[in-house]
């Protein structure tokens, strides 16, 4: 209730704050203040010139795109001009504010971007950075903005885990860099680096830009934690002006994107179970006896879907509110969210509330402050993942018969089903898992113009997240029963403070040499707590409180903290637009690693020289921009655990019952950083004011990896964590744009994108490989390995599987055929033959390509995302495709219909025999497939109306849209989903969703 108080006192403060400033109106002078934006993507223009036409009275827009002039005079023209821009021309009227759009002249040519600690134009960056338009994101009906991001940008990947609502995400720029301590790439929000644990707390809607950072050119001035790149997100700030008022409201349904793992319908069920048993050589009595004793019958209503009785079609519903204003004092953005989706699975859903405050003050003319505040709520039911018993689609996918029907003679639903299996449409009324998140984050602001050119900032940051956890099994649940209904509550709380001082020097000296200078100094404490408690015998299902359950019968919690302290500097310097140079050094201490290597410097040098300032490139008038640039440069990654160096005690045991402390982690003092050294080297162009692009080579090789390392049982430990590991990742991606058409009405752009990464393994703990039961880790290889034996086919005399032959260093072995050639040699033997490297789930490429038309107030955009080259590995393929055996236990898939029947035949799966015993299903590349695919990730159709009918109604904008995600799949392989986890492993977790959304958006 304290809590709830203080954010409505906070809420009640910020109200009479609004009242204050917004009723502040300055009228007696003559003067018009203004923003200026980029046409083509909204974002704010730094650096214009505003000038009244035949005058020397002028100005220019600062970092938002604000600018400020008095007038001599009651009238006149306002000429707008930037590099790279249309100048415009603009009368004044009777208005104070006149705000300017400008169009490219040259395309991308000073596109203004966020970059490290600040803005940049596009001309004068020298590092290796993508941006993302915001309209590309906003209207995808997703729990967190990085599930959208797939295609848009080169060296961006990105894998969604599970189809549940409100599932994690993980993103990889330019590949994989370690082994064990994180592959997600550091987010930056308003300056500020945040936790990528949960992101589903922003709302997409709030976005103004947003820009990928991949090279250490762009990333290494955040050291440490740029190892894996860096995601940069300015969210919507307020402009001088008429309040401004947005609403959006948009409803979607949702089903599987594609058919995964189908299982037979119910007359083929029985005919393969009738099928395996006349070739093991059983009778009709026998078949029967089989049958009827198994209730392999048609049930009295009809086989069962039992797709239709565990899934339903998802609905996601948003609703967005914002308004935004204010004068050339005061600005502010102020937002609201409620974004509902319910899941394909039964009793999935999550609910997202978030409000955002954004304030700037300018006190005078040189001291700015502002504050930004979040507050969101997010509650989420979910379903089990994995193997897990209550996991419908594992259910679905591996276990469901069409013969059995989740209810009784009765109509109630039955308790038990084959072989003692939990009814899931039972268990799912009677069970809960749910989280509910709380989170608050506040940063503010201070920046003075101690000179000109000279400019400080200030700004905390403090980031408050609440995590809630229930797992309840009901007392007349099977999974409930024998505990009397259980429950379990987890807390998790996080606490992160952020503080920085920066300092920035801008000059320009005779006109053409121009530096930046930036420097600063970071401090970062986060403090982490959890608990857990446990209990049995609960009264009843009506009351789910953890005091009711009359069997604590466990409990557990930790607390852990982390400090990084950090001094920054950088220097930029141009000469006459043409020559660019950048050099950029970080010092961080952390508290995650010991005395002996606590600190640790990461740095970036790189350039670039832009040709097409060069006289003598003057003539050739259909180039546009040509610069070519380089830069190198190192950054870090730290262990994930806190307190890795240490020798640690665990205190969770007893002894002679009273608490006893146990040696539970081996001291290394030396445990270090990984090291991140990042080459790039990289073209862009755009020629004929229609096309446009970039090619870039990178590579990427890490030391100092951490693996796990055995040591002498002498110790007490088997193994501690050490720096031994080496990786690298290589490649190329290649970016291309066009303007097909640009006319009055009608305008057709495409965008281009495609990537290719080679990761390999360089170096192993004593040059050793780490080999399972498919898949292996070694030396020249990429990291995700599949290591298993060489499936051979089915014999088409016999009907047997067949197997290639593999030595033991993993070559085939061959034989002279008939015809006296050489050929593999097959084996009807699994154990004859041996494991080997049988490819990577790694693409050769990826990538996407965007097409955008226009007609007048008409858009059609839509984006199809591909991959090519990786491979997919059919986890349960071992227990799916049993061809006959185990047959009491498992459900039969669609696949096992191409099978093997008479001699002859050339089927996919071996003839089916009931409980054979020939290793058909072992582990082999029978279950590895070629994951080649395209997508259409998504497709949009909107319709703006044209402002003679808008304004009638009294509104400045309406428009009304289509849109669909994953909408249609092309794959090599038609098991599954193709987009997986980036191991290539299938998972029964709910797979991806196809949506179809309408929507509407209004400004009044």
């Amino acid at each position: 209730m304290k809590k709830r108080n203080f954010v409505i006192l906070r809420m009640a403060l910020l109200s009479v704050f609004f009242t204050f400033f917004f009723a502040q109106v300055n009228a007696q002078d003559r003067i018009i203040t203004g923003n200026v934006i980029a046409a083509q993507d909204g974002l704010s223009l730094p650096g214009v010139s505003v000038v009244v036409k035949g005058t020397t009275n002028g100005a220019s827009t600062d970092i938002d795109g604000n600018y400020s002039i008095k007038l001599n005079t009651s009238g006149g023209v306002l000429v707008f001009s930037s590099i790279g821009m249309k100048t415009q021309e603009i009368i004044i009227g009777r208005s104070n504010v006149i705000n300017v759009s400008l169009e490219i002249d040259s395309k991308d040519l000073d596109e203004v971007m966020i970059v490290a600690y600040g803005t940049t134009k596009k001309t004068s960056f020298t590092g290796s950075a993508a941006t993302v338009k915001t309209k590309d994101i906003s209207r995808i009906p997703v729990s967190s903005f990085e599930k959208s991001l797939t295609g848009l940008v080169s060296g961006l990947s990105v894998s969604n885990s599970s189809g549940q609502p409100g599932s994690s995400t993980s993103v990889r720029i330019r590949g994989m860099g370690s082994f064990s301590a994180g592959n997600n790439p550091l987010y930056v929000i308003d300056g500020i680096p945040v936790s990528s644990s949960d992101m589903s707390t922003l709302n997409p809607g709030d976005i103004e830009a947003l820009t990928v950072l991949k090279d250490a050119a762009a990333a290494s001035l955040y050291g440490s934690r740029a190892a894996n790149g860096v995601i940069l997100i300015t969210t919507k700030q307020g402009k001088a002006g008429k309040a401004k008022f947005n609403l959006k409201a948009s409803m979607g349904f949702s089903d599987f994107a594609t058919d995964n793992f189908e299982n037979v319908n119910g007359e083929d069920y029985l005919t393969l179970l009738n099928e395996s048993m006349v070739n093991a050589g059983m009778d009709a009595d026998e078949i029967a006896d089989e049958l009827e004793d198994n209730g392999w019958e048609e049930p009295a209503g009809g086989f069962v879907d039992w797709k239709d009785e565990l899934f339903r079609t998802g609905v996601t519903k948003n609703l967005e509110f914002s308004a935004s204003g204010g004068n050339k004092k005061t600005k502010f953005y102020i937002s609201a969210n409620v974004f509902d989706q319910t899941g394909i699975a039964e009793y999935s859903d999550l609910t997202r509330y978030t409000g955002r405050i954004n304030l700037t003050h300018n006190v005078n003319d040189k001291f700015r402050i502002g504050v930004n505040m979040v507050n969101a709520k997010t509650i989420r039911n979910y379903q089990s993942g994995g193997s897990s018993y209550s996991n419908p689609f594992y259910f679905l996918s591996r276990k469901a018969w069409p013969t059995e029907t989740p209810y009784d003679e009765n109509g109630e639903l039955r308790e038990v089903l084959h072989g003692n299996s939990y009814n899931i449409v039972r268990e799912y009324e009677l069970n809960e898992q749910s989280t509910e998140i709380y989170r608050s984050t506040t940063s503010a602001w201070a920046e003075y113009e101690l000179t000109e050119g000279l400019t400080a900032k200030t700004t905390a940051y403090y980031d408050w997240i609440n995590n809630d956890e229930l797992d309840y099994s009901s007392p007349n649940s099977r999974a409930g029963r024998k505990s009397h209904g259980s429950m379990e509550n987890t807390n998790r709380k996080r606490i992160m403070a952020t503080s920085s001082s920066i300092l920035t020097y801008d000059k320009t000296f005779s006109e053409k040499h121009h530096i930046n200078v930036l420097a600063g100094f970071e401090v970062e404490s986060s403090k982490s707590s959890y608990y857990r408690a446990y209990g049995k015998n609960i009264p009843s299902e009506e009351i789910k409180v953890l005091s009711t359950a009359s069997d604590p019968a466990g409990v557990s919690g930790s607390e852990s903290e982390k400090r990084l302290i950090s001094y920054l500097s950088r220097f930029n310097y141009d000469y006459a637009n043409k020559y660019y140079l950048s050099t950029s050094i970080r010092r961080d201490g952390s508290s995650k690693l010991g005395t002996n290597e606590r600190w640790a410097n990461f740095w970036s040098l790189s350039g670039s020289y832009r040709l097409s300032e060069e006289e003598f490139m003057k003539n050739l008038t259909f180039i546009d921009n040509l610069k070519l640039r380089a830069s190198y440069g190192t950054s870090g990654n730290l262990p994930s655990s806190y307190y890795g160096y240490q020798q640690l005690y665990s205190y969770t045991g007893s002894y002679n019952s009273v608490p006893a402390g146990i040696d539970s982690q081996y001291e290394n003092q030396d445990l270090t950083w990984e090291k991140n050294h990042n080459l790039s080297l990289a073209a862009e162009f755009s020629f004929l004011t229609k096309f446009s692009g970039s090619v870039e080579y990178f590579k990427r090789k890490t030391s100092d990896l951490l693996v796990s390392v055995p040591i002498s049982r002498v110790t007490g430990f088997g193994s501690t964590m050490q720096n031994i590991g080496e990786m690298e990742n290589k490649g190329f991606e290649i970016e291309l744009r066009s303007e097909n058409i640009n006319t009055d009405n009608f305008r057709w752009a495409t965008s281009f994108n495609i990537t290719h990464v080679k990761n390999k393994v360089v170096k192993l703990y004593n040059n050793e490989p780490i080999s399972g039961t498919t898949s292996i880790k070694i030396e020249g290889q990429p990291y995700y390995t599949f290591y298993l034996k060489p499936w051979a086919g089915v014999n088409v005399d016999n009907g047997k599987p067949q197997w290639y032959v593999v030595d033991e260093e993993g070559n085939y072995e061959y034989e002279t055929n008939a015809d006296g050639k050489e050929v593999k040699k097959i084996t009807n033997d699994y154990g004859d033959t041996n494991q080997m490297i049988a490819g990577s789930p790694d693409p050769d490429f990826f990538g996407g390509l965007t097409n955008t038309l226009s007609y007048k107030g008409l858009e059609l955009s839509f984006l199809f995302n591909f991959a090519v080259g990786g491979k997919i590995w059919y986890s349960s393929g071992y227990k799916s495709w049993r061809d006959g055996a185990s047959s009491t236990s498992y459900s039969f898939q669609k696949d096992q219909l191409d099978r093997w029947q008479k001699p002859g035949d050339v089927a996919a799966h071996p003839q089916r025999i009931w409980d054979r015993d020939d290793d058909s299903a072992a582990y082999s590349t029978r279950f590895l497939f070629d994951n080649d695919f395209i997508r259409l990730k998504n497709i949009s159709l909107a319709y703006s109306f044209p402002k003679s009918l808008t304004n009638k109604a009294k509104l400045s904008s309406l428009k009304v849209y289509l849109q669909a995600t994953n909408l249609l799949t092309w794959s090599e392989q038609d098991l599954c989903d193709p987009e997986q986890a980036y191991s290539g492993r299938t998972t029964f977790e709910i797979p991806n969703t196809k949506t179809i959304t309408f929507g509407v958006e209004l400004g009044f």
